[in-house]
């Protein structure tokens, strides 16, 4: 029995012995492992570098506008003829530059040549007329001085006499009449200016009133513009402005600034007249930029310095002091953008040094290195 005891013994000795090195290694492996991470903590600890800018606070700011308007002729019309009829000519096309007096086009005047003859020919025949009876009448009255004639004819010729001038009259007044409405197909422009606009083919049948053409004139072109009434002091009467039409700019000045407000649109109408109508014609959209100001106190950021808050709100990485540079984060309401620069107003003072870029790779607490001159901050 002893000799068998004795190698029971010794394997439970290896057991144990086994179990404590497995034990110590494993010990040792997890110290090993625990320092491992003790070593790359003070790399997460190593400064990032960033840029920066610095916090200027503002009372008010001012930002762009843009006005839209039209351009137009200080003069424009459209040209018709004051009677229905066929119009058989048009001497002039869109383009075209007329001077005050130029005939644009004709109607046909067939019909009213052969009733203005019939006419000439009904006064020649009154005029005939008139001239017997005033022969007939002195005729008469020397007759009746000779006792040779009644006074009742002497009447008699006198009232066919009378008769006479007034056939004449009618006759003449007919003739006038037709002279003004033949003078009526003749479409005549009222001043000079360019024809932009024709309405209707040549042989065209038309009412009265019909537009034919439109004629401008080229007096300087202006602007129209409904500006907005809480910025419409900036645009005073005399000032020069600059007008932009598609990818020109035209000065101007501004001639006018109507004293009514659109109660709808709460707009002001002003009348900016061009310096030059080269490269612009009426009914050409133009902007007038100006600027709206603002009475909020903040400081204009870089939209890059903004990072996504709690709740949607942004914040503003600032440095707590540039020896140690560790990062606090303030909450900042975003009042105006124009992309690029955004004038925001919260928890930050003037000359604070703020993270201008990289804020997405940033946390509250982390440390920074700066660089030895930062920027002034945006604008």
């Amino acid at each position: 029995m002893t000799a068998a005891t004795t190698p029971s013994k010794s394997g439970k000795l290896s057991l144990i012995i086994a179990i404590a090195v497995f034990t110590a290694a494993l010990v040792i492996l997890l110290m090993t492992a625990g320092l491992g991470n003790a070593t790359q903590t003070p790399e997460a600890r190593v400064p990032v570098a960033v840029s920066t800018g610095t916090v200027k606070i503002q009372s008010g700011f001012e930002t762009p506008i843009n006005v839209f308007g039209l351009i137009e002729s200080p003069r424009a019309t459209s040209l018709s003829f004051d009677m229905a009829g066929q119009v058989n000519t048009l001497l002039v096309e869109e383009g075209d530059v007329v001077s005050k007096g130029d005939v644009l086009a004709r109607q046909d005047i067939q019909r009213l040549n052969a009733r203005k003859r019939e006419l000439q020919a009904s006064l020649e025949r009154a005029n005939a007329d008139l001239e017997l009876a005033r022969v007939n009448s002195e005729r008469t009255t020397s007759l009746v001085e000779k006792k040779l004639e009644s006074a009742q004819r002497l009447d008699e010729t006198k009232a066919s006499l009378n008769v006479a001038k007034a056939q004449v009259s009618e006759m003449q007044a007919a003739l006038e009449s037709l002279n003004v409405e033949i003078e009526k197909t003749t479409l005549i422009s009222p001043f000079d200016g360019v024809v932009n606009r024709r309405f209707i083919d040549e042989g065209s049948v038309v009412s009265a009133g019909t537009p034919v053409f439109g004629v401008t004139s080229i007096e300087k072109y202006q602007a129209r513009f409904a500006v907005p009434a809480d910025v419409v002091e900036q645009f005073g009467v005399n000032e020069s402005v600059l007008v932009k039409v598609g990818d020109i700019e035209v000065t101007g000045t501004v001639t006018q600034r109507l004293p009514v407000r659109n109660v709808q649109t709460r707009t002001i109408d002003i009348l900016v007249t061009l310096n030059s109508n080269e490269s612009v014609r009426p009914g050409d959209m133009a902007i007038l930029s100006g600027f709206r100001s603002h009475s909020e106190t903040g400081s204009w950021l870089p939209v890059n310095a903004l990072s996504n808050g709690l709740r949607g709100l942004w914040r503003v990485f600032v440095l707590s002091n540039e020896q140690n540079a560790t990062l606090e984060a303030r909450v900042v309401e975003v009042v105006y953008t124009d992309g690029n620069n955004a004038f925001v107003r919260g928890a930050l003072k003037d000359g604070e040094v703020y993270v201008s870029e990289g804020t997405h790779k940033l946390a509250p607490g982390q440390m920074v290195s700066i660089p030895s001159q930062h920027q002034a901050g945006a604008r």
